[in-house]
């Protein structure tokens, strides 16, 4: 597809999935999703990447927490298990935080479905557990949301032998990362064309990959860099 005898608007189209190309993104990620545990999971642009893509700050900060009792009877755990994620609910809002479960796309965790989250084996004899995540926007810094995150866990009270521990570091969410998508395409579009001028009017620039799943990994403690997997190529028109 050449920039150079098409033009933009077209690019944009066919990213889109018009002009006759079906995109090939079909995950239609409406929610929030966790930065490091996605389609092309990355640690600070460890891995090979496009040039150009977008760099934006992350929505929100999360941690992994897990709710543990090592009672002996299992009914007995699960029910302080359960007692401690009630009150965790009740006072994460006040708290400016969220609880939050998923592997990819998060799902808010609230009175009304708590019950329904799966017990886990714990890594000692006759424990039980549970998993998620606490969730803080992230409007100031990482710190700023890593001390609301603490100050919430360290305040859950204990029920019978169960607890609540950090597990792991802060991890980054992003908000329908789909919905830059268009964005990302005219700035592959701009860096073509502007590549392809250098080469003077006689060349345009064929550019593949736009119509690929969206991709992103984490770009520094705050940001996140969201890309599609283009290449292009500069040819004669």
């Amino acid at each position: 597809m050449s920039i150079g005898r098409i033009g933009l608007a077209a690019v944009l189209a066919l990213a889109a999935g018009g002009g006759g190309v079906a995109a090939q993104d079909n995950s239609n990620i409406q929610g929030e999703v966790v930065v490091t545990a996605q389609r092309a999971s990355a640690g600070y642009l460890a891995d090979v990447q496009p040039v150009v893509g977008l760099r934006r700050t992350a929505d929100s900060a999360i941690q992994r927490v897990q709710f543990t009792s090592d009672s002996r009877e299992e009914d007995v755990r699960k029910r302080e298990i359960h007692a401690m994620l009630e009150a965790a609910i009740r006072r994460a809002e006040s708290a400016g935080v969220e609880l939050v479960t998923g592997d990819f796309e998060l799902t808010k965790v609230a009175l009304t479905n708590y019950k329904g989250l799966v017990f886990q084996r714990g890594g000692r004899p006759d424990t039980s557990e549970i998993g998620l995540f606490v969730k803080a926007g992230l409007a100031g810094s990482v710190g700023s949301a890593q001390e609301r995150i603490d100050t919430f866990v360290k305040g859950v009270p204990a029920n019978g032998r169960a607890l609540i521990e950090k597990r792991g570091g802060i991890t980054l969410t992003i908000k329908n990362p789909d919905q830059y998508r268009t964005e990302i395409v005219r700035l592959v579009a701009a860096e073509g064309l502007k590549t392809a001028a250098a080469f003077g009017p006689d060349y345009g620039v064929e550019v593949t990959g736009l119509n690929e799943q969206l991709a992103w990994a984490q770009a520094s403690p705050t940001e996140v860099f969201l890309y599609l997997p283009y290449n292009f190529s500069i040819r004669p028109k």
